[in-house]
């Protein structure tokens, strides 16, 4: 069998008991209560990590609407231009090869300190280049960062994030790419017009891109604590425990909440750990529910790319021209206009993703992005036979831009929860290692490909993507299980199997007889259950 069925009728928790039978019912905003409000601004430091790769696009975008960079640049078009734009991509290829093993030993806080490093370095570069060779090696050097980071940010958020705020949060994340592509458009429209015959006008653009970085260092390295699930699976129980009673529950040292996750996280590692058969990247085939993951996280990655929105992301010039809109200063307006209506979208769709779920979210997302390109199409096809005479099918073209951005924010940021969830603990380094390999490789092969593609045969490119969201939809359709109000741990068994966690734990049990976990007299994740239960009798 190639695949196993999920089934969430598996997800049956520890002992029957599933994590929403046990979380507590608050009447108050999170922002009333010191350990949740301390815990989410802790994990500011991992929920900007996309700033900086919606800034670069958006960035991007726009100093191609600058005309000293233009001529500093000696105006690059085709294959030239995408050399430098995919600069970035380069460099995030080059970091999936340590990611990994970066993750799964240094922790999930230490590597998004060491990418926003390496950031700074490249944003060093890029800034004082003075030749193509100087500016496109800082690209390099930005991208290896920020993949690093990006890939260890959503499980550092997944994690430690409050379990009822855990998709929500973990959804912004992605959306804070709009908040990136917001200020770098408003950014070089303001440069552009300030500094219009400096090299400041590209160069101001590109030092600021160091802000968010900054703050990750900030954040990460003295305020936000570890994963506990990181800490669990290195036998740091205790550590573990402290973190989630400070900040899940109040401080409270018998939270029924908190028995009850560390018990479940123990549970599902103990399944893992009788499961696995090492550490291997062959443990995705080993399984028929590891190789549905892998399919699942592979054509992700791919399709979150590919669906037209690269074209619209760093091409936005290109496809404006040829709607017939060649003015420098109504392209950045409309660039910056496009940004903040992603990230309101972004936000919007964010806070709803549990009550919508994520089939639905997908599924209506790429039906929109496919209605939307499709329109865009003919409206500049039939404008083009008609010399681009017409203002109000211009018009209708960049309406269907926004739309598209709208309905791109439904798939996008939900991407980085389903994710995080689909994939089980021993497996979350190398899922964002996939992750970044589909996204960069997707964007790489974009970046060569769109302006090559735009510039030989213009609007007629745009079928191609209308072609490809049919597909991404049918792929969603027919392999993509829904995942909302399951914790992480309950996902793992709806892929799994209850009934296969339970044997691995009942064989690792009659192994170990009477070993505690941690080998200090601590309950067994069964024995944490049971208390659990009893506790929840009694209330």
């Amino acid at each position: 069998m190639l695949f196993r069925v999920a089934n969430r009728e598996q997800a049956q928790g520890v002992g029957g008991v599933v994590l929403r039978d046990v979380l507590p019912k608050r009447d108050k905003l999170w922002i009333f209560y010191p350990g949740l409000f301390q815990l989410n601004i802790c994990l500011l430091g991992a929920l900007v990590c996309d700033i900086t790769n919606g800034y670069d696009g958006s960035m991007l975008n726009g100093l191609q609407s600058v005309d000293p960079w233009q001529d500093y640049f000696h105006h690059p078009k085709g294959g030239h231009l995408g050399i430098i734009t995919n600069g970035a991509r380069i460099g995030q290829i080059a970091a999936l090869l340590i990611i990994s093993p970066l993750i799964n030993r240094l922790g999930r806080r230490w590597p998004i300190v060491i990418g926003s490093v390496i950031i700074l370095g490249g944003v060093a570069m890029q800034t004082a280049a003075k030749n193509n060779a100087t500016f496109i090696l800082g690209r390099v050097m930005l991208g290896f960062g920020n993949n690093i980071q990006q890939c260890a940010s959503p499980i550092l958020i997944s994690e430690l994030a409050y379990p009822a705020q855990r998709p929500k949060v973990t959804a912004i994340m992605n959306t804070t790419g709009s908040l990136g592509q917001i200020m770098a458009a408003w950014i070089t429209y303001g440069t552009a017009r300030g500094l219009a015959h400096n090299s400041w006008s590209w160069r101001l653009p590109s030092v600021l891109q160091a802000a968010s970085s900054i703050f990750q260092i900030v954040m990460i390295t003295f305020f936000c604590p570890e994963s506990p699930r990181w800490l669990a699976w290195h036998g740091r129980t205790r550590e573990a425990r402290a973190i989630l009673t400070k900040y899940h529950a109040e401080g409270d040292e018998t939270s029924p909440l908190v028995s009850f996750e560390m018990a479940e996280i123990e549970y599902t590692l103990e399944a893992e750990r009788a499961n696995s058969k090492g550490a291997s990247w062959l443990e995705w085939f080993r399984t028929p529910a590891n190789r549905h993951r892998f399919f699942i996280v592979l054509t992700l990655g791919f399709m979150i790319q590919w669906c037209g929105n690269a074209v619209l992301s760093y091409y936005l010039h290109l496809v404006l021209n040829s709607f017939g809109i060649t003015s420098s200063t109504t392209q950045l307006v409309i660039n910056g206009c496009n940004t903040i209506s992603g990230f309101c979208f972004g936000i919007l769709w964010s806070l709803l993703i549990d009550r919508i779920g994520r089939r639905k979210l997908f599924l209506t997302g790429m039906a929109g992005m496919f209605c939307a390109f499709l329109l865009l199409t003919v409206f500049t096809g039939v404008n083009s036979g008609q010399d681009f005479s017409s203002q109000g099918l211009s018009g209708a073209a960049v309406a269907m831009i926004f739309v598209f951005g709208a309905f791109y924010k439904m798939a996008g940021p939900t991407q980085d929860a389903y994710f995080m969830e689909v994939s089980p603990y021993g497996l979350r380094a190398k899922t964002s290692v996939i992750k970044q390999f589909g996204d960069a490789g997707a964007n790489l092969f974009s970046g060569f490909v769109n302006p090559i593609g735009l510039e030989a045969i213009a609007w007629k490119y745009y079928i191609v993507w209308c072609c490809v969201l049919i597909s991404n939809f049918l792929i969603i359709y027919f392999f993509f299980p829904e995942t909302k109000n399951l914790s992480l741990e309950e996902v793992t068994q709806m892929f799994d199997g209850h009934e296969i966690s339970q044997h691995a734990i009942k064989e690792q049990e009659i192994e170990r007889h009477e070993e505690r976990v941690d080998g200090d007299g601590k309950q067994s994740s069964v024995e944490m259950v049971e208390s659990v239960l009893g506790k929840q009798a009694e209330v």
